[in-house]
């Protein structure tokens, strides 16, 4: 049988050949998207693994170290700050060759870059009288950019044993061991947003893998039919079409694997949390990346299956051209369902894990309903199109679009898809806070209240005229709670670091901030998120693209012979050109235009609340651009093709 379906498919000429080639491109683009997508999970984790050892278990018994974090600032840059005491014994931090003695800092490198040239009272004499011993290794940072200053400290420092208010932070604890610490919350967080990501940029990938198994289907399904009617039989004609597609489908999933591995130290320069990747972070493993790898062709296969039903059930009528029956209303119901559910989720919804899983399934399944619902409205236009059509290229593209609604929506699907994704996400508000530095500053720091006034005396007298020192209950935006005080300092932005300096050496705790402190890592946040947005677009309009021309060449194999009998009968090329760029063009105006604000609508509840700012309708913008000129690109590159396929009148063995 695999010698008959090579026969097969070198006999049918170049035209064979090249529908193959263009099952695996298809096959190869979404197997090395759909490893991206996997991999992104693996990532996230491995960043919160390696920041683990920051939060250890509380000892059981006699602990061996004590250990406490707070997150310092300087300028518009966050550091993370741990601080370490040993009790004798203690074990070695990552990233470390020696547990810290008192005294020493050890940095991260990006941390010592940002800091090099920095006067010592401008950062370091926060931590006293201390030298940098060293740079921390890679198994220490969440990624090589992050800001972290490892300090050595005795156990009887006041900062050891002073309790920390803020959330984020680690109040001192006694440990004995880094390993099975809680890893930061933050990447928690991430790893949703990821999964999120995952399912824009798989959905997409996979109705496209899904698709490539449909490819010039008219052609296969005649020379499949032909062979039913001379005596193959249901099996035989389903072990040829897996053996086609399987085998194509096989070759472009190794390739796009292949290439997945050869591009990930340029996806690893994407910059997400305020730094670049690790490339072994983006490596899922072998079993995570081999089980993508089949799982594609597993799905081209099951899709090339699903098509045969014509061909088994009623091969004379496959050979005969019988037109098809219309397609159901229930695509539109199920979709309509999906959403409506979603929908009433987004109100339901409550801070569970559970929840937010159950959301973002509803999600990825009304994601993938688009492909339902696409061709039964491609059907329809079809059919209102042909019934005022009034010229030769709109019927031509009428009866298209009518006839065979499924093909025509595989060369716009990626497109109106990528719409539906660019509407639900583009809109996220991605608002950044101005954190550079004032004229007048206000920094406040939480202490107890029963040794605020001693602080704030010894501050008051360090500081001198460099700065107003005063104790309240609160600064404006930072309120004391149960047991604290706030200490605040008003100085010149020009002397504000080393103000901050000063306080952090005198004030156990809590580090000092300024207002717009808090939004250092809110900003992070935000462009990560806006970082994150533009890697989805630019996947899925990569997709929508790649989808689109070969489609489009595809359909030109598929309907050569009828070209060719137009093109006997005198249709000139501009009109088959039209007609084509109208099949095309029509469909995506109004699934296109749907599709945005069928997302819009889908994300508002959720993202309406946080508000909006005018760089969504830019990207919405960019996102009908590159929309339309995916599909005008498709059709331009496809028209040699056809130019090709109406001058070669001469038969072609099947």
């Amino acid at each position: 049988m695999t010698e008959l379906a090579w026969r097969l498919t070198r006999l049918g000429g170049r035209s064979a050949l090249l529908s193959t080639g263009l099952t695996a491109l298809a096959v190869a683009v979404a197997t090395l998207l759909l490893q991206f997508a996997v991999a992104g999970n693996f990532a996230f984790d491995q960043r919160g693994d390696r920041t683990a050892w920051r939060d250890p278990g509380e000892a059981d018994g006699a602990a061996s170290a004590v250990i406490a974090t707070a997150a310092d600032h300087f300028g518009g840059d966050t550091i993370t700050r741990v601080d370490l005491a040993s009790l004798g014994g203690a074990p070695v931090p990552p990233g470390l060759d020696a547990f810290p003695a008192p005294g020493e800092v050890w940095l991260s490198p990006a941390a010592a870059d940002l800091l090099e040239g920095v006067p010592e009272s401008d950062f370091l004499a926060r931590y006293g009288d201390v030298a940098v011993a060293g740079e921390l290794g890679g198994e220490a940072l969440a990624h090589p950019n992050e800001l972290v200053a490892v300090v050595g400290r005795s156990a009887d420092d006041p900062v050891m044993t002073t309790e920390r208010f803020n959330a984020d932070a680690v109040s001192p604890r006694g440990f004995d061991s880094f390993a099975g610490g809680a890893a930061d919350a933050v990447y928690g967080f991430y790893m949703i947003l990821m999964v999120l990501a995952a399912i824009l940029m798989a959905v997409p990938a996979a109705v496209f893998g899904a698709a490539s198994a449909r490819l010039t289907v008219s052609r296969r399904d005649e020379r499949l039919a032909t062979l039913r009617l001379i005596g193959a039989t249901p099996g035989q004609v389903m072990r040829l079409t897996l053996i086609e597609t399987v085998l194509a489908a096989a070759a472009g999933a190794v390739a796009g694997t292949i290439a997945w591995m050869l591009v990930t130290p340029l996806v690893a320069l994407i910059p997400i949390d305020g730094g670049r990747w690790y490339v072994a972070d983006l490596w899922a493993g072998a079993p995570w990346m081999t089980a993508v790898a089949l799982a594609v062709p597993v799905l081209v296969a099951v899709s090339a299956l699903i098509g045969l039903r014509g061909v088994v059930i009623s091969p004379l009528g496959v050979a005969r051209r019988v037109k098809p029956k219309g397609l159901k209303a229930i695509r539109v119901v199920v979709f309509v369902v999906l959403a409506v559910l979603f929908l009433a989720a987004t109100q339901a919804v409550s801070g569970s894990m559970l929840a937010v899983g159950i959301l973002v399934v509803l999600f990825a399944a009304t994601l993938a309903a688009v492909n339902l619902i696409g061709p039964w409205t491609v059907q329809k236009l079809g059919n209102v199109l042909a019934r005022t059509a009034r010229g030769p290229a709109r019927l031509l593209a009428a009866r298209r679009l009518a006839e065979d609604p499924k093909a025509a929506w595989r060369a716009v699907a990626g497109v109106a898809i990528a719409g539906f994704i660019a509407g639900s996400v583009a809109l996220f508000p991605m608002i950044v806070t101005d954190t550079s530095t004032r004229e007048t500053e206000t920094i406040a720091a939480m202490v107890p209240e029963g040794e605020a006034e001693a602080l704030a005396a010894v501050l008051g007298e360090r500081l001198g005229d460099g700065a107003g020192v005063a104790v309240v209950d609160s600064s404006g935006y930072l309120t004391a709670v149960d047991g604290a005080a706030v200490v605040e300092a008003t100085t010149t932005g020009a002397e504000l670091e080393a103000v901050r300096s000063a306080m952090t050496a005198v004030l156990p705790g809590d580090p000092p901030e300024r207002e717009v402190d808090s939004s250092i890592v809110s900003n992070r946040l935000v462009g990560s998120i806006r970082v994150g947005v533009t890697v989805v677009l630019a996947v899925v309009f990569a997709t929508a693209a790649v989808s689109a021309a070969i489609s489009a060449i595809g359909s030109v194999l598929d309907r050569r012979q009828a070209y060719r009998l137009l093109h006997l009968a005198g249709t000139p090329q501009q009109v088959l050109d039209r007609a084509r760029r109208q099949e095309a063009l029509l469909p995506l105006g109004l699934l296109g235009g749907a599709s945005i604000l069928t997302g819009m609508l889908l994300t508002a509840p959720v993202i309406g609340a946080m508000g909006f700012d005018a760089s969504g309708a830019l990207i919405l913008g960019a996102t009908v651009a590159l929309g339309f000129g995916a599909v005008v690109a498709a059709g331009a590159v496809s028209r040699p093709l056809l130019r090709s396929v109406m001058q070669d009148v001469s038969p072609r063995p099947d």
